[in-house]
Parts: C-alpha cells; sequence; structure tokens
C-alpha cells in the first residue's frame, strides 16, 4: 500500500480497488478525449492538467518500483530482473528502469524528495537526479529539489552530479569507479541508422569535445559555404565519422577548405581548480575541480593532463575572475578563457544551449567602449538576435540573465578611449 491519497474524496492509506477505480476513471478520460474538440482558448490549461497527472503517475510507479521488485513476481514473468519486467511494462530501456527502481530505494531515506514526487513537484526523471546527488550529500536535497522546479534536465544532472563529487572525499576510489564504468555500445535503429553509444573517464571526454570542435567548424563553415543550413548534431556526426574512419581534415564537398592540407586541430580543454587542491591532489570543502562542457572531475584527472599543452587551466586563489576589463571590443585571450571557464554555454535563463554561441556586451559596447567580463555574456544565435532585433539588455546574474526591454532615457554613448588598449588580468593561467 502506498499512503497518498490517489482518489479525490479518498480518506487514509490507499488500497489496491481505489488504485483499479482510479485507473479505471482515467482510463475512461484518455478513451474519450478528442483533442479537436478542445477549445484553443482551453487546450493550454488542458494540457497543462494532463501533464500535472502523467508526473503525479510517474512519481507513484517510481515509489512503487522497489516494492514491486520485493513482491517477486517478475520471477515467475520470465525476466532476468525487476528492472527488465519494468522497462517491459512501463515501455522504457532497461537503463532507465534501473534508475526508477535504485531512485525507489533510496526515497526511505529521502522524505523530501519522496514528498516532491507525492505532490507532482518532480518527474521521474527529475527525481533520478534528485535522488543520486541526495544520497551522496543529504545537505543539497532542498537546493536540488528547487533547482528541478527552475532548471532543465540536463542542467539539474550536472547540478546533482557536483554534489555527487563534493561527497566523494576519496579521489583514487573515484577514479576506479569512473574507469570501470567506460563502455561503448552499438546498434542498428528502426531506420537502418547505425547509432554508437560512449561511455569514457570526463577528462578523455573533454579531449574529445577539443578535437571536435574545430572539425564541427569546418563542416558547418563548409555547408554554409555551399549554401545548406543543417543542425549542429549533424555536423557533430560528420566530424566523430572523420575521426573513427581516419577522415578527419578531409571533406566529402570538394570546397577549396577541403583542399588544404590538414592540421592537428587547434584544441583546448579549459581546468578550473583550487591552487590548494592543486597542491594538495584532491578537494576539500567547496574547492572545485571542473573540466569546462564535462563538470566536476578528479584532480588526478587534472594533474595527469598538465604535460599536454593543449590545457589552459584556471587556477583559483581568492581571485576574482571577473575582474579582468579592457578597452578594445572583442576579448583578450584571458578573458575568453576566464568567460570560458565561467560555463561555455547560454547564459538566458532557461536556455543553456552549447550551439554556436556568440559573446554579447550586455550593456552595449557603444554606449561604455570597454569590454569586461562582469558585462559579457555567453548567447545562443537565437537570443543574440532577439536582443538585438528588439533593442533589449539582459539582467540578473551571470548564467540566469533575462531579457528585458530598456527602460528610461536612452543612455548617453561613453566617448571611446583613446589611449591604448590596456588589460587588468586577475587570474593565473
Amino acid at each position: 500500500m502506498f499512503e497518498s491519497g490517489a482518489k479525490a474524496g479518498v480518506a487514509g492509506p490507499v488500497g489496491p480497488a481505489d488504485v483499479v477505480a482510479l485507473r479505471a476513471d482515467v482510463g475512461s478520460l484518455c478513451r474519450t478525449l478528442e483533442p479537436n474538440e478542445i477549445g484553443l482558448a482551453d487546450a493550454p490549461a488542458v494540457f497543462d492538467d494532463l501533464v500535472a497527472i502523467g508526473k503525479l503517475v510517474d512519481g507513484a510507479i517510481t515509489r512503487m518500483s522497489a516494492r514491486y521488485e520485493e513482491a517477486g513476481r517478475w520471477k515467475h514473468e520470465g525476466a532476468r530482473s525487476a528492472a527488465d519486467d519494468i522497462a517491459r511494462q512501463t515501455g522504457t530501456g532497461v537503463g532507465a528502469a534501473k534508475k526508477k527502481l535504485q531512485t525507489s530505494k533510496r526515497l526511505k531515506d529521502l522524505h523530501k524528495t519522496d514528498d516532491a514526487l507525492r505532490d507532482g513537484t518532480l518527474s521521474g526523471e527529475q527525481a533520478d537526479a534528485v535522488a543520486g546527488g541526495a544520497s551522496a550529500s543529504p545537505d543539497d536535497e532542498d537546493d536540488l529539489i528547487d533547482a528541478a522546479r527552475k532548471q532543465p534536465l540536463h542542467d539539474l544532472r550536472r547540478r546533482a552530479g557536483e554534489s555527487r563529487a563534493k561527497a566523494d572525499t576519496d579521489d583514487k576510489a573515484r577514479r576506479q569507479r569512473q574507469r570501470e564504468l567506460r563502455a561503448v555500445s552499438t546498434w542498428n535503429d528502426e531506420d537502418g541508422m547505425y547509432n554508437l553509444r560512449l561511455r569514457a573517464l570526463p577528462e578523455d571526454g573533454a579531449e574529445i569535445e577539443a578535437t571536435l570542435k574545430p572539425i564541427v567548424d569546418r563542416h558547418f563553415a563548409d555547408a554554409r559555404d555551399a549554401g545548406r543550413f543543417e543542425p549542429r548534431e549533424r555536423y557533430v556526426a560528420d566530424a566523430v565519422t572523420d575521426l573513427l574512419t581516419g577522415a578527419a581534415g578531409r571533406s566529402a564537398q570538394p570546397t577549396a577548405r577541403a583542399k588544404a592540407p590538414a592540421a592537428r586541430p587547434d584544441r583546448k580543454v579549459l581546468a578550473t581548480i583550487d591552487l590548494a587542491a592543486l597542491q594538495r591532489g584532491h578537494l576539500e570543502g567547496d574547492e572545485t575541480c571542473t573540466i569546462a562542457g564535462v563538470g566536476s572531475v578528479s584532480v588526478s584527472a587534472v594533474r595527469a593532463m598538465l604535460s599536454d599543452a593543449f590545457v589552459a587551466l584556471v587556477i583559483i586563489d581568492g581571485v576574482d575572475v571577473l575582474n579582468v576589463t579592457h578597452l578594445g571590443r572583442r576579448v583578450t585571450a584571458h578573458q575568453r578563457t576566464a568567460l570560458e571557464a565561467r560555463g561555455y554555454r547560454c547564459e538566458v535563463d532557461g536556455c543553456g544551449s552549447d550551439h554556436h554561441l556568440e559573446l554579447d556586451h550586455n550593456t552595449g559596447w557603444t554606449l561604455t567602449h570597454t569590454t569586461e567580463l562582469a558585462d559579457m555574456s555567453w548567447l545562443c544565435r537565437h537570443h543574440h538576435d532577439r536582443k538585438t532585433r528588439d533593442d533589449l539588455i539582459l539582467t540578473g546574474p551571470v548564467g540566469k540573465r533575462r531579457l528585458e526591454p530598456r527602460t528610461g532615457p536612452p543612455p548617453t554613448p561613453t566617448p571611446p578611449a583613446s589611449e591604448p588598449q590596456t588589460e587588468l588580468f586577475a587570474t593565473a593561467i
């Protein structure tokens, strides 16, 4: 039995008969629902209510999963495990079913996450992420539930990963566990397409991303030259294929760029770490050790990469990297490194895209004639175009910017400085 009332008018613990009755009611509603007969004015509210119902039911399934495993019926259904049977019944992959089962077991010690599932605040996938982080770092449970309300799922998962990394003080054991998780799986899907899934060490992932970027950029430029515009994931697929088949540096299109001699990709891996942690060999307290685009990594992973000339290291030693300013319009190399360390994704709250990013002056360079990190933001092409087209400004903290109309009288542009460009560099790289 589970305790929260699942049917209007039911008081106290819910029994099997209540669930059967609810299934009949919901089944009748879903069978008779005709979307085209819902007025356009009512459609958004009906959609919102159905989403809320789906989250409530998904939460109840998650909470019941451990009890279902305990009942043992799956052993008589020919399934290899309870996760296999849950996957069959829910129509999901075995990996997703394993996470649901694991989350169900963790809820016994995570009462706030359990409550958030009961009232529909969290979906099953959100609960997976929250439980994974909160089980390792219980003090972060409230923050993770709040992040689930405000952030997209991929940001929530990254935040939960930071909680797990913070709680994992044994750097060597963590790195060994990660090594044991590396794997590749391949399959052909219903379209006959070849699929490749890779799980690699985070530092290897950073090297892969850095190696792919110039090849992806080349494919994008070749397509643009030919008048073709496609989603970024297609260019990434072309770049991965080039690397694995030995075609990197060549192109299927006979462009001038493709005929140029192949060169080693201009790649850079950006790592941010506290100086004390780098010297000590492990993290303590709120210290940071991350790789841009990857997230938290072990200190030993960063140490192992230090001999690579393509690693840019931002060392934090009580220095605010936001205090980097110069008088030109374009960012300097040091500023760009600091901006990349801050997070290479669109900073508009709720977006988080990392595709075709552009650097933007929040206030507007024509008004200030200075380039200061505190006034710079990464924006995706969509939000950059919108800001320029509608004459908007960016407000709010780094990573949670909001696009808002300008208020008050038009600002007076600042005359450009006559002295040569200078730079106030406030971080060690």
